[in-house]
Parts: C-alpha cells; sequence; structure tokens
C-alpha cells in the first residue's frame, strides 16, 4: 500500500489573477472541488489541498507550480515524542539548557529552532472567525482580512498559551523538545529578563529562542488550521481527558510542522535574470565615475562599502515608497456601499389587488356599503355575484395565473443552461455562485447577503396580519460566478425564491429597523453571499456610461488651452498668437487622438461582468431562485398550475350555474 502524503500550499491573501483558471483546471483535471479548493487557496496560513500517493499528488504539484502556487509535497511522519515539560532553565552565552523531569534539554546558540506558540482554549479561533464574518460582511469574499500576526500573538497570551519549542538537526529532523506553560517553571533562570507575569516570562522565552537560534521558525496557526491528528477539541475544556488530547494534538501539529522545514516549499520557478536594484546601479556609478579609486589595490576593501552603501539606498528609496504609496496613506474601503432600498407597498403587482391588500381593499368598499345602506351598491354587488360575473373575474385570474406557470414551466425547459463565458445574448439560464457586489446587509439578521425582501406586517382589529410596507434590494445588482468567470445579475423586477426566511418583532436582538409597536412583525426573505443560485433572464450589453464623443473632445480641447506649452506646436508662423486656421488644425488632431484612444479602449479585452448583464425585459421573465436542479424548479411550477386549472374550472362552473339561475 503506498504511503499517504499530504500536499500543503500557503494561501494567498488575495484571489490571484489566474485563479479561476487554475480552479477550473484542479476541478477538471483532478477531480478536486472547486469552491473547496477556493476556500483552501485564499487565506492566511497554510491549508490542507488533498492527500494520496506520491504520484497523483505529483502531477498536482507540478499544475500548481507552474501556476505561481507555493505548496510543500511531504510524508507525514509520525510523533515520535511528546515535548518535555520545563521545569528551569539556565542561560549561558553559548546555550540554553532546559531542566525537565527525565533529563536536561540543551540548545546551543546558532542551533535550528522550531518555534510551535498556541492558545489551546479556542479563544484564538473565535475570534479569528469574528474577524473573518465581519471582514467578510463589509469587504466581500475577495478582500477577506484577517487577523494580524501581533493580534494573534496578544490573542494567545490572553488565553491559555503553551510553547513549544523544537530543536532540529542539519536535516532539519526533530532531535529534541520542550513544553513550556505560564507558571510552571522558575523564572530565577531568566536572570534580569524575569518579570512578575507569568505570561510575559513565557514571552521572554519566546524571544530568548529566536534570539539564540541560527535559524529560527515560529507557528502559531494551530486551532486555525484543521490537519489530520492536529483537531482543537472544544467541547469540556475542563476535563482532563480532552486536554490531554489537545496536547497531544499540538504534539502532532508540531512535527508536521518539522516535515514541512525538513521537506522544504515548492515555490514557482524564479527568472534568472532580475532587475538591478538601486542601490546597485549608484554603486556602479560610484565605481565608473572614479577610475583611480576602480584600479585601487583597496578595492578589495572598498566593495564590502559600496555594497553597504547601495543597501542604505535601496532600503531609503523602499521606505520613501512605502510612505508615499496611497496604500499606506488611507485604509482600502473594502466594497462600496449599496443604493438605498426601494420600499413601499406594491400598488402596481396584481399580488397586492388579488392578495392580503386587495381582500382588505375588497371588504372596506363593501363594509361602506352597508354601513351607509346604499341601494345601488348593494344592488351591484348582488347582481354581480348572483349573475356569476365575480366567480367568472376569479376564474379568469386562476386561469391566467395558471397559464402563466405553465408557460415559466416550458421557458425554463426550452432554455439550455449556459456557462457564463458563452453565454449568448438574449434568454439565458445560468447557475453558480452569488458575489456581492456591493456591502449589503440584511436589515433584520444582519447577513451578507446579494438580496433580501423585508416585509412589515401590522395587526388590524380582527387581529390578523396585514401587510402595510415592503422594502427590498432589487435595485441592487450582483455577480454570478461559475467556474468559467463571471457576470453582473440585475435584480430589478424579478421573481426571487429565497431560500433563506427569517421572522422578527420589533426590538428583537438583532432587528436594525421598527418602532415599539407590538402590533407589528417583520419577514425578511435573503439570499445569503456565496449561495448556489438558478437564473433564467435576459443578456445584453451594458449601455455605455461615462462621456460622449462630443464631450471627450470639449474636455481635450479645454485642456489644451489651459497648457500653453502644448498649444505652441500649433503656433504654426511663430507670432505668438492661435490663428482660427491654426486652431482649426488643433481641433482636429484633437479629435483624432480622442477617436484613436476611444477605439484602442474598445478593442481591449474587458471582463464578462463589465460588459454583460442579465436582467429583465419587458415581456420576458426573470426568475432568480436557491435551487440545486432544474427538474425541482419546473416541478414547483407544474404543480403551481395544476390546482390552478382545478380552481378555475370550479369556478367556472359556478358561474354558470349562477348565471343560468339568475337568467330563470
Amino acid at each position: 500500500m503506498p504511503q499517504l502524503h499530504y500536499l500543503i500550499v500557503q494561501q494567498q491573501l488575495k484571489p490571484a489573477e489566474n485563479l479561476p483558471e487554475v480552479l477550473k483546471e484542479l476541478a477538471q483535471k483532478f477531480q478536486l472541488d472547486i469552491y473547496l479548493s477556493r476556500q483552501l487557496l485564499t487565506g492566511r496560513g497554510l491549508s490542507l489541498l488533498t492527500k494520496g500517493s506520491a504520484e497523483t499528488l505529483g502531477k498536482i504539484s507540478k499544475f500548481l507550480q507552474s501556476s505561481g502556487v507555493t505548496h510543500w509535497l511531504v510524508e507525514p511522519s509520525k510523533a515520535g515524542f511528546v515535548p518535555l515539560r520545563i521545569r528551569n532553565l539556565q542561560i549561558n552565552p553559548d546555550k540554553i539548557t532546559f531542566g525537565c523531569q527525565k533529563k536536561d534539554v540543551v540548545f546551543s546558540k546558532g542551533a535550528t529552532i522550531l518555534a510551535i506558540f498556541a492558545e489551546i482554549t479556542g479563544e484564538l479561533a473565535d475570534r479569528s472567525v469574528k474577524q473573518l464574518l465581519s471582514s467578510h460582511a463589509y469587504r466581500g469574499r475577495d478582500d477577506i482580512r484577517r487577523l494580524e500576526a501581533k493580534k494573534i500573538h496578544k490573542i494567545i497570551l490572553q488565553g491559555k498559551p503553551v510553547l513549544d519549542l523544537y530543536l532540529l538537526d542539519e536535516k532539519r529532523e526533530v532531535k529534541d523538545a520542550v513544553r513550556i506553560f505560564p507558571g510552571k517553571f522558575d523564572p530565577q533562570g531568566l536572570g534580569q529578563r524575569a518579570t512578575l507575569s507569568s505570561r510575559q516570562n513565557l514571552e521572554k522565552i519566546l524571544e530568548l529562542a529566536e534570539e539564540y537560534a541560527g535559524d529560527f521558525h515560529l507557528q502559531t496557526d494551530f486551532g486555525l488550521v484543521n490537519f489530520p491528528g492536529t483537531i482543537l477539541r472544544r467541547e469540556d475544556l475542563e476535563n482532563p481527558e480532552t486536554q490531554r488530547q489537545n496536547l497531544l494534538s499540538l504534539a502532532r501539529y508540531g512535527w508536521l510542522m518539522a516535515d514541512l522545514l525538513k521537506a522544504g516549499p515548492i515555490s514557482p520557478p524564479q527568472e534568472e535574470q532580475q532587475e538591478e536594484s538601486l542601490g546597485q546601479t549608484a554603486t556602479a556609478a560610484i565605481l565608473m565615475q572614479n577610475q583611480a579609486l576602480n584600479a585601487a589595490e583597496e578595492m578589495a576593501d572598498l566593495l564590502p562599502l559600496s555594497k553597504r552603501i547601495g543597501a542604505e539606498i535601496d532600503q531609503a528609496t523602499t521606505t520613501e515608497a512605502e510612505s508615499s504609496s496611497p496604500a499606506t496613506r488611507a485604509s482600502d474601503p473594502g466594497l462600496p456601499p449599496p443604493p438605498p432600498a426601494k420600499s413601499g407597498i406594491g400598488w402596481s403587482k396584481p399580488s397586492f389587488w388579488f392578495g392580503s391588500a386587495g381582500a382588505v381593499l375588497f371588504i372596506a368598499i363593501f363594509s361602506l356599503s352597508q354601513i351607509f345602506e346604499n341601494d345601488l351598491l348593494n344592488q351591484i354587488a348582488y347582481s354581480s355575484f348572483a349573475s356569476g360575473a365575480i366567480p367568472l373575474l376569479i376564474a379568469t385570474l386562476f386561469l391566467w395565473y395558471g397559464f402563466y406557470f405553465l408557460r415559466m414551466k416550458r421557458q425554463i425547459e426550452n432554455t439550455p443552461t449556459s456557462k457564463v463565458r458563452s453565454a449568448a445574448m438574449g434568454m439565458v439560464e445560468v447557475k453558480g455562485q452569488a458575489i456581492r457586489r456591493y456591502a449589503l446587509i440584511s436589515p433584520m439578521s444582519n447577513t451578507p447577503c446579494v438580496f433580501y425582501r423585508l416585509t412589515k406586517y401590522r395587526r388590524d382589529k380582527n387581529n390578523q396580519w396585514r401587510i402595510s410596507s415592503v422594502s427590498s434590494s432589487d435595485n441592487v445588482p450582483f455577480l454570478l460566478e461559475d467556474d468559467t468567470g463571471r457576470v453582473e445579475i440585475n435584480p430589478t423586477g424579478c421573481r426571487v425564491s429565497a431560500g433563506t426566511k427569517q421572522e422578527g418583532s420589533p426590538g428583537q436582538i438583532g432587528l436594525l429597523r421598527g418602532d415599539n409597536d407590538s402590533d407589528d412583525k417583520w419577514v425578511e426573505e435573503v439570499i445569503v453571499d456565496g449561495t448556489l443560485i438558478y437564473v433564467l433572464g435576459y443578456a445584453a450589453v451594458k449601455k455605455a456610461g461615462g462621456q460622449t464623443m462630443a464631450e471627450k473632445k470639449i474636455a481635450a480641447l479645454r485642456a489644451l488651452k489651459q497648457n500653453p506649452q502644448d498649444l505652441k506646436q500649433y503656433d504654426v508662423d511663430g507670432d505668438g498668437a492661435i490663428s482660427a486656421e491654426e486652431w482649426d488644425a488643433a481641433r482636429s488632431t484633437v479629435g483624432e487622438q480622442v477617436l484613436r484612444e476611444s477605439l484602442q479602449k474598445q478593442q481591449q479585452r474587458r471582463k464578462q461582468e463589465e460588459h454583460i448583464v442579465i436582467g429583465k425585459k419587458k415581456g420576458r421573465p426573470l426568475i432568480i431562485t436557491e435551487t440545486h436542479s432544474e427538474d425541482s424548479l419546473t416541478s414547483r411550477y407544474l404543480y403551481y398550475s395544476i390546482p390552478l386549472f382545478f380552481a378555475a374550472a370550479a369556478a367556472t362552473a359556478g358561474a354558470i350555474y349562477l348565471l343560468l339561475k339568475f337568467l330563470k
């Protein structure tokens, strides 16, 4: 049986430009789940992409290397021993001696040390999840900000920290290891470094190990990544068995990190020829300008000095560039805020007139006729029902809706499912993940979403709930992503079937809107960001925005007038003034330049979501629903239409019966 190997990848903070192609290749060629692979390739730290035989993983490794993904291909070794707990330590100029129960462990100066600084209660994982949720809500999944290294360090110290130090030999194999708990060792060995805080003393040992190590490696991700055998248990943390299992998991994690150091990262190929730094160029210039210095016997002594000068120049220019970069001057705001939500009662929708609000209106008219005892209204109402007119109207309504759902079913069946990249103009059917384009958050549950509909109900005198207002985000576009690309979805005027529905009342925790009226309640329907959705709509080219050609030409001529240096090139006779003929020539030249730039911009290939939008066209449906199968959607519409046809037949029969009875 072949030995199991791990393929561990270095996650990227932001998705690379070639990530869609990488995911598609991993799914088609190596049968890896495309959405899970995306989660494993983006983030902070390490993640286990897959495991298997060395031969199988070797093929994936070659592809990842050519795609620019840093990774490790390791054969995990079994933990040979658990780190020994220290009781005291002694610091010498050339070594650190840790006193343990069974033996003394010596870390010589210049040794290779692997430090695992961990928190074993799960507090770090909880804080990391909160950070991810907050970042995802306001920045989107493509710009998630994770905990910084300094913050992780602080969280570990505030929780229940453990420090494991692994001593590695020349082959980077584990030679010895010690485990330090705060307050469980004699801090007098730290000398002047010792403090009154047990956690600060633990931090001093970490600093001491880094100071004495010739090659120091620190890992703080225990509990944030789930490698096999290294899972942090969270239930019943006071149970000694749970604590023992977590410490064993920590030991396995440490040995796995040592395996990574031994195997070494597989990085993308580097170009052999690299550009010279500014410091190297400046140093070379100094020597070239001074030939006597270049030929001097002391040249060998001067070269180190020139290298230091070059390094200082490089450092100065790098610092200046970083301080002047826009990223350091202002923080990235993340996803843009969404447009204001649309709200109203829905007067223009048939569901209003034939739904609960329409029923209230009908009852109100009927009640008025009874209150004022209007004989004409009573006669009209009686005749309409007795002659079968009202049942016939109801039958027509049922029949119309029955054919509507049947037509929708056939429309879906007759429209083939397309990939985003190959979607043609006209009616299209696409499936994929819903991705936010704006920082849209549902008002009641504070859920990052691509669509929400919030319906407010008010209790009437008969203790019945009636719709008082509806607000939705159907004016906020979002993106749909599959394995070929992305396309923009404009949900204005769509029929939405959301998979998440919640109900609340004013004053409830998490409810951001509403008053303290106990007769109010809210119902919120949400399509959560990242949900798999189905969209049937009309694909069209986005309307061109920005300035027209005439406006661009006017702006260019205005800029030309404000720049005397550029204007001089059109002064052909050199008299210092621009004549009418010269200005006409300038206008012609500027017009040609604007046209050329516009054509070049049009020829540039744009992303799919930048010029294609799927929305609603008059007379055509737009359906957005959470479903994993087209058959389930068509079956649902069929189930809707059948009872409507039966109801229409029953209402028609009733109308005919009443009409015949009325005519007798």
